[in-house]
C-alpha cells in the first residue's frame, strides 16, 4: 500500500511520530533509520517526512519523493542515493521545495549551493517520502511529524502553533494510526503538549506507544518517577512504555557513526543505574533495537487485523472510481473539424428531440409545459368574455348572475370567475345602440354596435398571449442552456461552450422577435374586423345565448307596460288569494301569470339579439385565437430555432473560413479542471487496481475480506474478463 500513495484516500495502518519541540524526536528517527535529518535552530521538521525502511539483499540505497496536494502523482526528487552522507542535504532541499511551492522542484535539486530567502510557508502538509533499502535495514515504516510548538520566537507567526497542531491531528485522529509519542526525560511530562494531543484522540491508550528520550539528562533523585512510567503503572498504555538513548550534540558534531551510536546506547543501559538494575521484563523495553522490533510487530498485527476491511474498502473505491470515470465526458480524438461537426450534429439532434417532445421528461418537459401553458392561456382569454346581463343595471345588486350552463361537449358557456370589467347590462346595450343610430331606417340599429363590442373584448388579448409566450421562452432557454452544457461544457477552456451559447441565444432572440411580430399581427386581425366562415357554429351559439338571455329576461324583468292595472281588480285578486291561504301581495309577481299580449312589443329584442351575436362570435373567435397563438409559438419559436440552428452555428463558428482547422483545435481544448480530474481518476484507478492485485496475492485475504455481494461482483468481473 505504501508505494501506491493511498494514505490520503484510506485509513491505512501507519506509525506517526509525535512529540513536542526539541524532545529528541529527530534523533530517534535517525537512530531507527540510520540516516541523518536536517538540523537547525528551532523546529527541524517542517513537513511530514515518511520513512519506509525495507530489508533487501541489495546494497544500501535511498530514494526521495515529494507528495504534494497540487500534483496527482509523486515527484521523484533527484536520483537514487547510495551514500548515507548525502541524505541529509537531499532531505533539506526537498523540504525547501515543499515550503516554496511556486518554484519548480528542479531549482532545489540542482542549485549549487542551495540559497533561499524567506520561505513561502512556515509549515506544510505536503509530504517527503524517504525510501531506504539494504541488508542492515529493519522493515518498518513511519511518518515523522513537525514538533508541537508551545510558543513562537520573536518575529514568528502565531498561526504556526495552530497550523502544526492541525497537521498532527490530521494524522493521529485516524483509527488505524499508531501514535509513537516521544517524551523527553529532561522536561516535566505535564508540560509536553504532544502528550495532551495523544490523550485527546486516544484517551484509553489503545494505540499510543510512548517512548522516553534523553534518560542521561534526568536530574539526580528523579529517576524513580521515570521508572514508574516505564513500569506502565503511573500512566497506563496498552503497548507499554519504551526508553531510548541517542547521541548528544557533541558526539553528533564529532561525526559519530550510526553503529557507534547504537553500541553506546547498549552500553549505557547495561552499565548505568537505575537502568542496568531493572528486571528482565523492563530491560526488554530499553534501547532503539527493542523499540524498532516492537513497533514492527505491533504494526504487523494491526495490518493483519485491518487487511480484510482494507480490501473491501479498496474494492468499493475502485468501483466508485470506475463510476466517476464513466460519468466524465468522453475524451475525443481525431480530426478537430470532424469532431466539431460530429458534436454539433449530436447537439442538433437533441435540440430536435427537445422540440419534438420527450415523453420521458414527464410533466416538466418542454412540450408538456406548452400544453399546460396553453390551457392556462385559454382560460385567461375565456375569462375575458363579455358577461351580458339581460336586465337593467339598477337591479344588479339584488340579482344573481346567469347560471353557468355548459356546452354539449362539457365546456362551460360562462367564465368561472366574475370580473366587473366584463359585465354589460341590458340598458347599457340599449343606450349604446340608440345613440349609435345615424341614417338607419326605423327599427334598425348600426352593425357598428356589434363591431365595437367585439373590438372592446378582443383588445386585451395581447397581454395573456405575451404571458404565454414569455413562459415558453423562459423554459426553452433553460432547456437549451442544459443541452449546451451537456455537449460543450468540457470545452469551456477553448471558448466553445461560450460561443455555442451565444449563437444559440442570438438565434433564439431572432425567433422570439419573429414570434412576437406574428402574435401582434394575429391580435390585430382579431381586433380589426369580426369575421368567421363557421356560420353554422355562429348560428348555433347565437341561438343558445339568445334563448338564455331571453328566458332570464322574462324571469327578472316581466313585461307590464300596456296592461290594464285596475286597483280594485288587483285588490280583489289579492283578497281572494288570501282567503285561499295564499298570502302574497306583490303585484309584479301576479302580473307574470298573465300571458303576453301585443302590448309586450317593447321587449328589448334588439338588445338581446346584439348581446347573443357578440357573445356567440366571442365563443368562436377566442378558441381560434388560442389555437393560432399556440401554433405561432410552436412554429416560430420552438420549431423556428430547430429549422435555423444549423446555419446559425455554421456562420457563427466561422466553419467555412480558411483557418477552420486551427479554430476547431482551439475550440476543443478541454477544461483544465476536467483534464486534471481525468488524470487524477486514471491514476486512482491504476492505484486501486494495483492494490487489489496486491491484496489478492496475500493468502486468505481475498476470501476473508469479501462479503457475498463483493464476491459475486468480483466473480462477475472475472467472468467478463474471460
Amino acid at each position: 500500500m505504501g508505494p501506491l500513495s493511498l494514505q490520503h484516500q484510506m485509513d491505512l495502518p501507519q506509525i506517526a511520530v509525535v512529540g513536542s519541540q526539541s524532545v529528541g524526536k529527530s534523533s530517534l528517527i535517525e537512530s531507527v533509520s540510520g540516516i541523518t535529518l536536517p538540523r537547525a535552530t528551532g523546529t527541524c521538521t517542517r513537513c511530514p517526512i515518511e520513512c519506509r525502511l525495507s530489508r533487501t539483499d541489495t546494497s544500501w540505497s535511498c530514494e526521495v519523493y515529494l507528495r504534494v496536494a497540487r500534483q496527482s502523482a509523486e515527484i521523484q526528487f533527484g536520483t537514487p542515493i547510495t551514500d548515507k552522507a548525502e541524505v541529509q542535504e537531499r532531505i533539506r532541499r526537498a523540504q525547501q521545495a515543499i515550503l516554496n511551492p511556486s518554484r519548480p522542484t528542479s531549482d532545489f535539486i540542482h542549485a549549487q549551493p542551495l540559497t533561499i530567502g524567506q520561505n513561502e510557508h512556515s509549515f506544510s502538509s505536503d509530504l517527503i517520502s524517504v525510501r531506504i533499502s539494504g541488508r542492515d535495514v529493519d522493515d518498518l515504516s513511519f511518518v515523522d511529524l513537525p514538533g508541537i510548538i508551545a510558543s513562537v520566537r520573536q518575529g514568528g507567526r502565531e498561526a504556526d502553533i495552530r497550523e502544526v497542531k492541525d497537521l498532527v491531528m490530521s494524522f493521529i485522529t485516524k483509527p488505524s494510526c499508531l501514535i509513537l509519542l516521544v517524551v523527553s526525560c529532561e522536561t516535566d511530562i505535564e508540560n509536553q503538549g504532544a502528550r495532551q494531543l495523544a490523550k485527546q484522540v486516544d484517551p484509553n491508550g489503545e494505540r499510543t506507544i510512548p517512548v522516553l528520550t534523553k534518560p542521561d539528562r534526568i536530574a539526580t533523585a528523579e529517576h524513580a518517577t521515570w521508572v514508574r512510567l516505564l513500569e506502565n503503572q503511573q500512566e497506563y498504555f496498552k503497548h507499554g512504555w519504551f526508553c531510548v538513548k541517542q547521541s548528544n550534540q557533541q558526539q553528533l558534531d564529532d561525526g559519530i557513526s550510526w553503529a557507534e551510536a547504537r553500541q553506546n546506547e547498549i552500553e549505557f543501559f547495561e552499565h548505568v543505574m537505575p537502568w542496568s538494575g531493572l528486571d528482565d521484563n523492563l530491560r526488554r523495553r530499553l534501547g532503539t533495537r527493542a523499540l524498532t522490533q516492537s513497533l514492527g510487530l505491533t504494526l504487523f498485527h494491526l495490518i493483519c487485523e485491518r487487511l480484510p476491511g482494507l480490501y473491501q474498502e479498496v474494492l468499493r473505491k475502485l468501483q466508485a472510481t470506475k463510476d466517476a470515470i464513466a460519468q466524465l465526458p468522453k475524451k475525443l480524438e481525431g480530426d478537430p473539424v470532424g469532431i466539431i461537426w460530429k458534436i454539433l450534429g449530436v447537439f442538433h439532434r437533441d435540440v430536435a428531440q427537445l422540440v419534438a417532445g420527450r415523453p420521458e421528461d414527464g410533466a416538466q418537459g418542454l412540450l408538456q409545459l406548452l400544453h399546460r401553458y396553453r390551457l392556462r392561456f385559454r382560460e385567461a382569454i375565456f375569462n375575458q368574455a363579455p358577461q351580458f346581463m339581460p336586465y337593467k343595471k339598477f337591479r344588479h345588486p339584488l340579482l344573481d348572475y346567469l347560471p353557468k350552463n355548459v356546452e354539449s361537449g362539457g365546456e362551460p358557456l360562462e367564465p368561472s370567475t366574475q370580473d366587473s370589467s366584463t359585465l354589460v347590462f341590458l340598458d347599457e346595450v340599449m343606450d349604446f345602440a340608440a345613440n349609435a343610430i345615424t341614417r338607419e331606417l326605423p327599427a334598425n340599429y348600426p352593425y357598428a354596435v356589434k363591431k365595437a363590442y367585439v373590438a372592446r373584448f378582443t383588445a386585451r388579448w395581447l397581454q395573456p398571449a405575451q404571458n404565454f409566450f414569455e413562459k415558453m421562452e423562459q423554459q426553452f432557454v433553460k432547456e437549451l442552456k442544459k443541452l449546451v452544457a451537456i455537449h460543450f461544457s468540457q470545452f469551456a477552456a477553448g471558448g466553445l461552450e461560450k460561443a455555442i451559447l451565444e449563437i444559440v441565444l442570438t438565434q433564439l432572440k431572432l425567433c422570439s422577435n419573429r414570434t412576437q411580430e406574428k402574435m401582434v399581427e394575429c391580435v390585430a386581425l382579431e381586433h380589426e374586423e369580426p369575421m368567421t366562415s363557421n356560420e353554422g357554429y355562429l348560428a348555433d351559439y347565437k341561438a343558445i345565448f339568445y334563448a338564455r338571455y331571453t328566458e332570464h329576461y322574462k324571469r327578472t324583468d316581466p313585461p307590464t307596460s300596456g296592461r290594464p292595472r285596475n286597483p280594485v281588480h288587483m285588490q280583489n285578486v289579492i283578497t281572494n288569494l288570501a282567503n285561499m291561504g295564499i298570502h302574497h301581495n306583490e303585484e309584479d309577481l301576479l302580473l307574470r301569470l298573465r300571458p303576453a299580449t301585443a302590448a309586450d312589443a317593447t321587449l328589448p329584442e334588439v338588445a338581446i339579439e346584439i348581446m347573443a351575436e357578440v357573445r356567440a362570435y366571442y365563443q368562436i373567435a377566442f378558441k381560434r385565437f388560442v389555437d393560432y397563438i399556440a401554433l405561432i409559438i410552436d412554429f416560430n419559436l420552438l420549431k423556428g430555432l430547430d429549422r435555423t440552428i444549423d446555419e446559425a452555428l455554421f456562420v457563427g463558428l466561422s466553419l467555412g473560413k480558411h483557418d477552420v482547422r486551427e479554430r476547431a483545435s482551439n475550440f476543443l481544448k478541454e477544461d483544465t479542471d476536467l483534464e486534471r480530474r481525468r488524470i487524477i481518476l486514471d491514476q486512482d484507478l491504476e492505484r486501486f487496481e494495483k492494490a487489489c492485485l496486491e491484496f489478492e496475492n496475500i493468502p486468505g485475504v481475498r476470501l476473508a475480506g469479501l462479503s457475498d455481494d463483493d464476491d459475486n461482483r468480483v466473480d462477475a468481473d472475472s467472468d467478463s474478463d474471460d
